[in-house]
């Protein structure tokens, strides 16, 4: 690829798409193009603005006929991961948000088909306005984040359909050298039924589009929970650490006791909660990190224990009860406190909140707000108030009533997100290697557990930093690599990547790599698509 080649692709690109859906690097604002929370920095000469399939099939033409690698994005709001930036220099950024079609959806079967720029808040607002009565799949990632782009990164969530990628039933793609990818379901005629039964006819080839590199996929048809008659929230904890090996059993004995009706169970660490609940006190920090007596100052004044729960009971009014009764009988010996939330509740703090003095109102009102934030979350309606977590180090929130923008607001953020078994020894172990090495790069050890599964957790740990600070940036990003590093020793290796760990795949020898490889050049050999996405390039010599 040279400037050349780039710059004749750009000339017909934007005869494609017109002046206005080619943006060019040097006339774009630097907060337009390249920002992330991870603070990488990447080359990128310009941004293409499609909005129909045929023009992204004609832009990945051009692209093969320049030899001009391009990255798919879907919002580009992959915070924590790399935002919009691709995974090598030089690559034009194609921005799929102008994609954003929802179609097909089908109110009696729960079906609906997404394009890339379709975000969780327009869903919500697709399906109020449809009667339709189901959940749309959330994140804590907000309302402005792509449905289709955290399915096809396996995101999940904590509505009754926790893993999003194992919800979509069908997709279509773009392939490199520009031509339509369908599953033969659908190419035999059977589209409808294709969209109601994920494994197609054949060999599945579906899942090379997740976490991959072998085609922009423009639209997926995905399942959506339908709304429970009641939805009720459980909060616990336990003020003790050492009860942690016990509840961890506990958390594995819920979900498969009430395995339908309780789907995902959160565990927080106390920094994690106390990072909801106060800002950032720097003056009290030692070389960014909060000594041990400082935190446990800030948790009893803050009322926060060493681990707090969060689930959700989605069920009938009956079977509700009956969960209730299971929670307290399975739960009570472990934790301090249970208790159980609905909006109605909230709507009574509410209330009382108005009748009290001062600050005491101030602070219940804040409660209320916070509980009614997790609520609508659990209801399949998108907020940010999640969100917030990444501007607790660094970024300048924005004004009220304006979205959330953790990148574009100067938040210094990298997810490790490792996969952990729910055993109470595995767990402690992981625990133990997080507070060991993240305070030595000056970063907090937060920790969320999320079950994805009645035997696996995923554990989300948010490398807070300041973004401004380049020292800061660089240590965070040497957290990363030391987690990595120590997490691979104990076997706690993440679920998802960001874009400057991609290379970790790139194992040489191992079958994986080989495979992947060897597909990745059938399929576009001249690797203009998304190229070292996931899947190491590979040598001429080795096809």
């Amino acid at each position: 690829m040279n400037s050349t080649s780039t710059e004749s692709a750009i000339a017909e690109w934007t005869t494609i798409l017109g002046e206005s859906g080619v943006v060019v690097a040097r006339a774009a604002r630097a907060e337009d193009v390249g920002a992330s929370t991870i603070g990488t920095k990447r080359s990128i000469p310009a941004v293409l603005r499609p909005e129909t399939r045929e023009q992204v099939a004609a832009v990945l033409q051009v692209a093969q006929r320049w030899q001009v690698a391009v990255y798919p994005v879907s919002t580009g709001n992959n915070w924590g991961y790399g935002s919009a930036n691709p995974v090598e220099d030089g690559c034009v950024i194609l921005d799929l948000g102008g994609l954003d079609r929802i179609s097909d959806f089908d109110p009696e079967l729960g079906v609906v088909t997404v394009e890339p720029g379709v975000t969780q808040g327009a869903l919500r607002d697709f399906l109020d306005r449809h009667d339709g009565n189901y959940l749309v799949p959330v994140t804590g990632a907000g309302p402005t984040c792509s449905i289709l782009g955290n399915a096809l990164e396996r995101g999940y969530g904590i509505t009754p359909i926790t893993d999003h990628f194992a919800a979509v039933t069908k997709l279509e793609a773009i392939l490199p050298d520009g031509t339509l990818y369908r599953t033969p379901l659908s190419e035999l005629g059977g589209a409808e039924v294709d969209g109601l039964f994920k494994w197609g006819l054949g060999p599945y080839l579906d899942g090379l589009f997740s976490q991959g590199n072998f085609g922009v996929v423009v639209n997926i048809t995905i399942a959506l929970a339908p709304v429970p008659d009641t939805v009720t929230a459980f909060f616990f904890s336990t003020k003790d650490d050492a009860k942690l090996e016990a509840l961890v059993p506990t958390v594995r004995a819920v979900l498969r006791a009430l395995g339908g009706s309780v789907v995902a169970i959160n565990l927080l660490n106390s920094q994690r909660m106390l990072s909801m609940m106060t800002p950032f006190p720097e003056d009290r920090a030692v070389d960014g990190v909060l000594p041990a007596h400082e935190i446990e100052t800030l948790a009893d004044r803050h009322g926060v224990p060493a681990w707090s729960g969060v689930g959700a009971i989605y069920a009938s009014k009956e079977v509700a009860k009956a969960a209730r009764r299971t929670l307290r009988r399975l739960l009570g010996p472990v934790t301090d406190r249970l208790i159980f939330i609905n909006r109605r509740k909230v709507d009574a703090v509410r209330n009382i909140a108005r009748v009290l003095p001062g600050r005491l109102a101030t602070r219940v009102k804040g409660m209320a707000d916070t509980l009614s934030g997790a609520l609508e979350i659990m209801h399949g309606t998108p907020n940010d108030v999640a969100l917030a977590l990444a501007y607790w180090r660094s970024g300048t929130l924005p004004d009220a009533g304006q979205p959330k923008n953790p990148a574009r607001d100067g938040c210094g953020l990298i997810w490790f997100a490792p996969l952990v078994p729910i055993r109470g020894n595995d767990v402690r172990r992981y625990i133990d290697m997080i507070e060991r090495i993240c305070p030595q790069y000056g970063v907090n050890p937060l920790i969320t557990l999320t079950t994805v599964n009645d035997r696996c957790f995923d554990s989300t740990v948010p490398l807070l930093f300041d973004r401004r600070d380049a020292k800061a940036t660089e240590r965070a990003n040497d957290c990363y690599r030391a987690l990595f590093d120590a997490g691979q020793k104990e076997g706690f290796l993440p679920y998802r990547l960001n874009i400057d760990a991609m290379g970790i795949l790139n194992t040489g020898g191992s079958a994986f790599t080989r495979v992947a490889s060897q597909l990745k050049a059938a399929v576009d050999p001249n690797c203009i698509l998304a190229p070292g996405r996931y899947v190491p390039r590979i040598q001429r010599s080795e096809v």
